[in-house]
C-alpha cells in the first residue's frame, strides 16, 4: 500500500509540474504587439498599436520619470488596439513609456513575467501636435490697420475650474502667434509676430488682405514648433472689383460666360444639321419627308 501511495504521489507531483510547465510555455509564446505609438493633439493622448489580438488580451501600463507605474482600468486585458491615457498624463513635462503587455483572455497562475512591447519617450510638452487656431477680423477704416483676434485651441487638460484649457493657459510664455497676410491681389506674403492673441496689421486703405495664422510654440524642435495652419479669411475691400482685381480678371470673367454660349449654340446647330442629314437619308429617292 504505501508504495501504491509513492506511486501515485509521484504521478501527480510530475503531472502538476508538467502543467504548469505548459502554462508557462504558453505565456511565453503570446503574440506580441508589433509596434506602438503615441498620437496626441492639443494634448488628447492615445497609445497605439498592432495587431488586433485573436485568443489573448492587451493590458498597458506606463510610467514616467516622476510617475509610478500605473494601469489604466479601461485597458486591462482588452481587445482593441489602442488606449486613452490623456486623463492621466497629467504631469504635462514629465517623460512617459508604456508597456503593451499580451495576457491570456483566461486567468491563469503565472510563473513568469507576461511579454510586452515598449514604448517610445514622450513628453506632452514636448510632443503633442498643435491644433488649428481660428481668428476674426476687426477693421479700423479711420487708423488704416486691421486687428486679428485669435483664438487657440482648448486642450483636453481640465482646470481647477474643471473647464477645459487653453493652449495658451498652458504654454503661456512659451506661445506666440504667426500672421501671414498679402493683398489680396497679390501673392507675396508678409509676416507679423505676436505673444498675445490680438495682432495689428498695417494696410493700405481700400485695400483686400487675406490672412492665416499659425501658433508657433520656440521651446520645441523645429519640426515640431508649428501648429496646423488656420484657415484663410480676407477682409473687405472699398476699391471697384476692377481696380482690386485688375482689368484681366474683369475680362476673364465676361469672356468665358459668352465663349462658353457660343460653344453651345454651336453644338446645337451641328446635331440640328446632322438630325436633318439622316432625314434626308432615309426618305425615299433622297427626298425630305414632309410633315416631319
Amino acid at each position: 500500500m504505501e508504495i501504491a501511495t509513492l506511486l501515485n504521489l509521484g504521478c501527480f507531483v510530475l503531472c502538476f509540474l508538467f502543467s504548469q510547465n505548459g502554462k508557462a510555455s504558453g505565456i511565453s509564446q503570446l503574440p506580441v504587439a508589433t509596434k506602438v505609438w503615441w498620437t496626441s493633439i492639443n494634448f488628447k493622448t492615445i497609445l497605439e498599436w498592432e495587431p488586433k489580438p485573436s485568443g489573448y488580451a492587451y493590458t498597458v501600463e506606463f510610467f514616467g520619470k516622476k510617475t509610478d507605474v500605473q494601469k489604466s482600468p479601461r485597458c486591462i486585458k482588452i481587445q482593441t488596439t489602442e488606449c486613452d491615457l490623456t486623463s492621466f498624463l497629467l504631469n504635462l513635462t514629465d517623460s512617459y513609456t508604456a508597456h503593451v503587455i499580451s495576457e491570456p483572455i483566461e486567468t491563469v497562475d503565472k510563473t513568469e513575467e507576461y511579454p510586452y512591447t515598449r514604448s517610445d519617450k514622450f513628453t506632452p510638452y514636448k510632443d503633442t501636435k498643435i491644433g488649428q487656431p481660428t481668428f476674426k477680423i476687426e477693421e479700423n477704416k479711420a487708423k488704416g490697420n486691421i486687428k486679428l483676434l485669435i483664438e487657440a485651441p482648448l486642450t483636453s487638460i481640465r482646470g481647477p475650474n474643471n473647464t477645459f484649457l487653453s493652449l495658451q493657459e498652458i504654454f503661456k510664455k512659451d506661445l506666440e502667434y504667426v500672421t501671414y497676410y498679402r493683398k489680396a491681389s497679390s501673392t507675396g506674403k508678409k509676416e507679423t509676430k505676436s505673444e498675445t492673441n490680438e495682432t495689428d496689421v498695417p494696410v493700405d486703405r481700400g485695400e483686400s488682405y487675406c490672412f492665416n495664422v499659425h501658433i508657433v510654440i520656440p521651446s520645441r524642435s523645429d519640426e515640431n514648433q508649428q501648429s496646423q495652419e488656420s484657415a484663410t479669411h480676407c477682409s473687405h475691400s472699398e476699391k471697384p472689383f476692377y481696380e482690386e482685381y485688375g482689368i484681366g480678371v474683369l475680362l476673364g470673367l465676361i469672356l468665358v460666360p459668352v465663349l462658353l454660349l457660343v460653344v453651345i449654340i454651336t453644338c446645337a446647330c451641328c446635331c440640328l444639321r446632322k438630325k436633318n442629314a439622316n432625314k434626308e437619308a432615309n426618305s425615299p429617292d433622297g427626298v425630305p419627308l414632309k410633315g416631319v
